[in-house]
């Protein structure tokens, strides 16, 4: 009996060093897909209850989703509130207040810390935090951690939008209404690398629907026509 009692205490002490030292199985990162669209107000979607518009992939997500209705932008201004979303500061903290500013290179950006964290990180369409200029190349290092880059500074002529694709430094264009390339693009990147080893964060950032409108497809003008408008009650009291 004594016999017995000791060897189930030595089975049990060989069973709680075996889980004390077996490796840790560290959890797969989920892979990560931003998607901003410049000036949409949040309450412009179906889900929303907004009368005019048309969102039914946005409403079918959103039924799955989270609905942060109470996040609100430090600054409703472009450059301002990439540089918020980029390094989590208030833009009187890293001066970046106006549009067209340089994001200074001692900002921690979020694609650094992607980046540092074991991330595929990748960016594609508008930018608009170097200030060098709406056409000018961004070089690496200034790309604040994204690597896979088809990126413009800044162009809001949707329907010929200029873009430039990793080191190179050739201008190059969008074929067509630049929201549906940039998608595709987008769309091939997550085919490309869901299956890889390491995560991805991809940051798809779409020019509209910022003004000019007029630029818009006709099939889509169409389907909103301005007399069938039905406007907020705040707006039809001014």
């Amino acid at each position: 009996m004594k016999f017995q009692a000791y060897f189930k205490v030595l089975i049990c002490a060989l069973a709680l060093l075996s889980l004390s030292c077996a490796p840790e199985v560290e959890e797969k990162k989920p892979n990560i897909i931003y998607i901003l669209a410049d000036q949409w107000r949040a309450s412009a979607t179906g889900y929303a209850g907004d009368p005019n518009v048309r969102t039914p992939n946005l409403d079918l997500l959103a039924k799955e989703s989270f609905n942060f209705r109470n996040a609100v932008s430090v600054i409703p201004v472009c450059t301002p509130y990439r540089a918020s979303l980029m390094t989590g500061r208030y833009p009187t903290s890293t001066g970046m207040f106006l549009n067209d500013l340089h994001l200074s290179p001692t900002e921690l950006c979020i694609g650094d810390a992607l980046l540092s964290g074991g991330y595929q990180t990748a960016y594609i369409g508008k930018w608009h935090l170097d200030g060098h200029g709406r056409h000018s190349f961004i070089p690496a290092a200034r790309r604040r951690g994204f690597e896979y880059w088809k990126v413009a500074e800044c162009d809001h002529n949707y329907n010929n939008s200029h873009y430039y694709s990793g080191d190179s430094k050739e201008k190059l264009y969008w074929e067509g209404y630049d929201v549906f390339a940039q998608t595709k693009d987008a769309q091939q990147y997550i085919r490309d690398h869901a299956d890889k080893d390491k995560p991805f964060a991809l940051f798809l950032s779409y020019g509209t629907p910022h003004f000019p409108h007029h630029t818009a497809p006709e099939e889509f003008k169409s389907k909103y026509p301005v007399d069938r408008i039905t406007l907020p009650e705040m707006c039809r009291m001014l």
